[in-house]
């Protein structure tokens, strides 16, 4: 049988903690967000982006399906690519909410367990005291 082990910790040293890793966070969203605004500037890639993500375009023959791409449109690899940047901003943002969710509602003088899970997504570090 293995124990769980559950680490305790202050609400003020959780915020601090939290407060560290949505710095990263917020870095890490900076560059996606100048990727985005790169995207947002170039009218015509993101015209062709938005209209291959519509699934448009589709011509039927038989039982097949061909997607007819134009010389001016986005490749498939430039679209995932596109899709990749928006989900990990997404999944960014979502966290960051997260964490300023539960940093809100913490009290400072309270102790809270924690298991491994919470203190890694918390932000706390191998290398603190």
């Amino acid at each position: 049988m293995v124990a769980e082990i559950v680490f305790k910790k202050k609400g003020k040293d959780i915020r601090e903690a939290i407060h560290g890793r949505i710095e990263g966070l917020e870095s890490r969203l900076v560059r996606r967000n100048v990727q985005l605004d790169a995207l947002l500037d170039d009218r015509n890639k993101l015209r062709s982006y938005l209209i291959r993500s519509s699934g448009g375009r589709t011509l039927h023959s038989g039982k097949r399906q061909y997607v007819l791409i134009g010389e001016n449109d986005i490749s498939s690899e430039e679209k995932e690519e596109i899709d990749q940047m928006l989900r990990r901003i997404s999944e960014i943002e979502q966290e960051i909410y997260r964490l300023k969710m539960i940093s809100e509602h913490l009290d400072p003088n309270e102790t809270y367990p924690l298991d491994l899970g919470d203190l890694i997504s918390y932000g706390f570090s191998t290398f603190e005291n």
